[in-house]
């Protein structure tokens, strides 16, 4: 006897398709490093680029499980981060309140590229705007208040970390209003 089921199946989920990954940055990246490899050999010697090659490749395995990491948790957030919610508090129409909320947004997140940049494409792909995304970055590299916590307070004092904060606060508005009069569309890019 054959099993029925009741109703229509639902199709299982699709995976997207893969990107083209060799791209012109991939080809530069590649040629940079052949070019590096090779004047290394040359100019240090064999002994000098093995020891630099084997430290690269430790430092890969290192990297890239957080990468992968970061990157599938991106992938995540940009799925649950109703596009229409994004469009209306950080959206290309919201202004300075958009940048205010990707400024604060971008000092809260902790860690280093590994979780701000895959953050950037998850809210590049959720619709968020070029000048909150630019203020982000921006505030997320010079307004990041683990970085302050952790190594400026302990290390440089109060004084200079309160100098140097005040001095950078309208980075993240100047960098997203300069954002918004550069000629260029990032859809592009997002679609590639």
């Amino acid at each position: 006897m054959s099993e029925t089921t009741k109703g229509p199946q639902e199709p299982l989920p699709k995976f997207r398709a893969l990107p083209k990954s060799i791209d012109r940055s991939l080809i530069v990246m590649i040629v940079m490093v052949i070019v590096a490899g090779v004047a290394c050999w040359f100019v240090e010697g064999q002994e000098a680029f093995m020891e630099s090659f084997s430290a690269d490749l430790v430092m890969m395995m290192k990297i890239v499980p957080k990468l992968a990491g970061a990157l599938l948790v991106a992938s995540f957030l940009q799925l649950m981060i109703p596009r229409k919610l994004v469009a209306k508090w950080i959206g290309e129409g919201s202004g300075a309140k958009g940048v205010a909320i990707a400024t604060t947004i971008g000092a809260m997140t902790p860690g280093g590229p590994m979780t701000s940049f895959p953050m950037v494409s998850a809210l590049a792909e959720s619709g968020t705007g070029r000048a909150p995304l630019i203020a982000y970055l921006v505030s997320w590299s010079n307004l990041g208040f683990q970085r302050l916590l952790i190594w400026e307070l302990p290390l440089l004092g109060p004084t200079f970390l309160i100098m140097r904060y005040i001095a950078c606060l309208p980075l993240p508005f100047l960098a997203a209003w300069l954002a918004t009069k550069i000629p260029m569309s990032i859809e592009k890019d997002k679609k590639s």
